[in-house]
């Protein structure tokens, strides 16, 4: 966290190499005078509040950060107790985010050591807090997958057993019409069940990818063949923003063509007719893989892969945009709440990451980025 000297006169200007300082300091800096009017307001301050620093400089504190009253608070308690404060909050940002920090704020004294004002550190806390989270779902996933491991065989085989039995009581029963509608409703409830039990098996313990030369582009138009029925039905427009020099990639053809069929799914599902699908693939330079605990460094020249799923659809709201990823966390009726889940888990697996975002236009995103290792 940045250090304010606890010494700055209030009474004497500001030195510029002081002020340069604190403006190139990423995180935001709010300086007031002994009137709680403020006197430094840096850019990184201008960005989580939406103020301009013009407007800002001279304005009461309480005044100025009314829709943040959080920081004002805690430059008063810091002015009138004359000893440093700090404490975490949730803030909401100009764009409307909620972003968890630590507000450190601490007296300014002049050399006379009488109170100049106060100093107050905002530090973004939203990188720690999704380390934690990733975390606490990974141990929740391990122990899931110890459960599910040691069920599935015992689900199966009863499973298998009752759709045997359902079949024949079909063959012999052939002259009552009723009875083949009854063991038709069975066999399909038993297929659904094994399916839940194989994405439980999936998300425990998923298998290790088979690194094959892959094109994505190649397998997001057989997914989009795959589904072009269901998107023609409800008159989805697809917008394919491809990068078509992109060169084959390592990966599981399988594997990534699960995720994206489960992406594209959850895209054009969340769309009410004649919708828009964007689907955009690109090579990143400057991203750095948000790397899961435990997980190894991803092997490849540094680049990533970037794959985006866009949809024009309600977005997420903000207590699913945040657990998007965790097992059984779904909008939908009759969802399991395990797609994105499982995709999660195949994407750390091939040594990347993914994440879901609103749009600013509109809609949602699930962006995945994948190292790009030349095949």
């Amino acid at each position: 966290m940045p250090t304010v000297p606890s010494r700055l006169a209030a009474s004497r200007p500001r030195s510029r190499p002081l002020e340069d300082v604190l403006a190139s300091l990423r995180d935001p800096i709010i300086l007031c005078d002994a009137r709680d009017r403020v006197t430094l307001f840096n850019p990184a301050a201008e960005e989580l509040t939406g103020i301009g620093e013009r407007h800002a400089l001279r304005q009461a504190c309480a005044t100025l950060l009314v829709h943040m009253p959080a920081i004002p608070d805690i430059v008063v308690q810091t002015r009138t107790s004359r000893q440093s404060q700090s404490r975490s909050e949730e803030l909401v940002t100009a764009g409307r985010r909620r972003v968890p920090v630590r507000l450190s704020c601490s007296p300014i004294w002049t050399p006379s050591d009488r109170l100049a004002g106060t100093a107050l550190v905002i530090q973004d806390l939203s990188y720690q807090k999704k380390l934690e989270d990733d975390a606490r779902r990974n141990e929740t996933l391990a122990r899931l997958g110890g459960l599910v491991a040691g069920l599935a065989h015992e689900i199966k085989n009863p499973l298998g057993g009752i759709r045997g039995a359902a079949q024949l009581l079909a063959r012999h029963l052939t002259d009552r019409p009723e009875v083949g509608e009854y063991t038709g409703v069975m066999i399909r409830e038993i297929d659904r069940l094994n399916r839940l039990v194989e994405e439980l098996l999936t998300l425990g313990a998923p298998p290790a990818p088979n690194l094959q030369p892959v094109n994505v582009n190649r397998l997001l138009m057989e997914v989009l063949a795959l589904l072009q029925t269901e998107l023609d039905a409800k008159h989805i427009r697809v917008l394919p923003q491809f990068d078509t020099s992109l060169p084959d990639t390592r990966g599981d053809d399988t594997q990534l063509t699960h995720v994206l069929l489960n992406l594209v799914k959850n895209a054009y599902e969340a769309m009410p007719e004649r919708g828009t699908l964007t689907l955009t693939t690109r090579i990143e330079t400057d991203y750095h893989i948000r790397r899961r605990p435990g997980a190894g460094r991803p092997s490849g020249s540094g680049q990533v892969l970037r794959i985006e799923v866009a949809d024009t659809g309600p977005g997420f709201s903000a207590d699913i945009v945040a657990r998007a990823f965790e097992p059984f966390v779904t909008t939908k009726a009759r969802g399991t709440g395990l797609g994105l889940a499982i995709c999660e888990r195949i994407v750390a697996a091939h040594g990347g990451d993914i994440r879901a975002t609103n749009r600013p236009t509109g809609g949602a995103a699930v962006i995945v980025n994948l190292p790009f290792v030349p095949a």
